[in-house]
């Protein structure tokens, strides 16, 4: 099947970046195509990774602490999905994109129990307050600026929309104020493989600094089937504080969005795409 001229350099830098590990090539199964083009490298138990959309903005130092804080986390016996270590995880570059190495996980969704998702997350953030590095804030409203001002009008985004997005990025409020702590920064059901052990949240590539209810708000805000289950599981949290996270939320992940969608369209990707600029927009008057 023919693939998109991303997803072919991605997978080219995939190959060369495994060869010179000395891994396997010739049977390199495309898991994911989304934000990150993901490739089992079969038969060998990794994961090679391509950010693909983050990497429009992103600096490579982030990549590189991604893989430093799941290792940490991964060593400490937390619920993440770890590096590779059996070979060096990267990021290696090559064709100026970035590839990371994973241990593949046997994941099978058959395994989803709401309850341990909310357990999971709060054993994550008892393990990454040990982190001690520097992360950005949880707002990233500096990026989603940046984004929004690389974005053109198209058949899926009208220059009302990027504007909409625009207007409510500049009036967003003060974050606020509170325990800030390292957290998931994207922590929804897709962020979990369920591993015959249990839960293991992957895609730390969000991993910033803000309150716990930001996380709690990444699950509510979507509103997938048993997340009340799952967010009950984790226990205490100050709901009032995850509803004022929503609007941060919101337009980072419809600005996001329009980048993601615009390079793998599909009638139900769109469909998402316009429910959440409408949920995150500030309508010019």
């Amino acid at each position: 099947m023919p693939v998109a001229v991303p997803t072919r350099r991605a997978l080219d830098a995939i190959e060369a970046a495994a060869r010179a590990r000395g891994l396997p090539v010739d049977e390199m199964r495309i898991v994911r195509d989304a934000t990150n083009v993901l490739v089992h490298l079969e038969p060998a138990p990794i994961v090679a990774r391509v950010p693909i959309t983050l990497a429009r903005l992103r600096p490579k130092a982030w990549f590189e602490q991604e893989v430093r804080l799941a290792r940490l986390l991964a060593r400490g016996g937390a619920p993440v999905a770890p590096p590779s270590e059996e070979v060096d995880p990267g990021p290696a570059e090559y064709d100026g994109l970035l590839v990371t190495f994973w241990q593949h996980i046997d994941h099978d969704p058959a395994r989803f129990e709401p309850e341990p998702v909310g357990r999971s997350l709060r054993e994550l953030h008892a393990a990454m307050s040990e982190y001690e590095e520097p992360l950005p804030v949880f707002d990233r409203i500096d990026e989603v600026c940046r984004l929004l001002d690389s974005l053109h009008p198209s058949r899926l985004v009208s220059e009302y929309d990027l504007a909409a997005l625009r207007l409510a990025a500049e009036q967003l409020d003060e974050p606020p104020a509170g325990e800030w702590r390292p957290i998931h920064g994207d922590s929804h059901f897709n962020n979990v493989l369920w591993s015959s052990e249990g839960p293991l949240w992957t895609d730390l590539e969000n991993a910033c600094r803000g309150p716990v209810e930001y996380d709690l708000a990444c699950l509510l805000w979507r509103g997938a089937p048993e997340t009340d289950r799952a967010v009950a599981a984790y226990g205490a949290y100050d709901a009032e504080l995850a509803a004022r996270l929503e609007p941060f939320l919101a337009v980072f992940l419809a600005s996001w969005t329009i980048a993601v969608v615009e390079r793998n369209p599909s009638p139900g990707a769109e469909a998402e795409l316009g429910r959440r600029i409408e949920r995150a927009s500030v309508r010019p008057g």
